[in-house]
C-alpha cells in the first residue's frame, strides 16, 4: 500500500492511496472524489503537483 497526503494552502488536504493494485482520491473528508481499477498512484501525483499542491507525507 502507498498512501500520499497532499496540502494546498493551510486547511485544503487530498490522499491519494494505492492498494491492491487500485488507486483512489480521498477529500479532507475521506469521501472518494476519484477511483481508478488500476495503479495510477504517479500519474494523479503528478497531475495534482502540476495543480499547485505539495506532498506533506508519502510512504507505505
Amino acid at each position: 500500500m502507498r498512501e500520499t497526503v497532499l496540502m494546498k494552502g493551510e486547511t485544503a488536504t487530498l490522499v491519494i492511496v494505492t492498494a491492491n493494485g487500485q488507486t483512489e482520491v480521498l477529500d479532507g473528508e475521506d469521501e472518494v472524489i476519484e477511483s481508478h481499477k488500476d495503479d495510477r498512484h504517479e500519474a494523479i501525483l503528478a497531475r495534482y503537483l502540476a495543480q499547485g499542491w505539495e506532498i506533506e507525507e508519502d510512504g507505505p
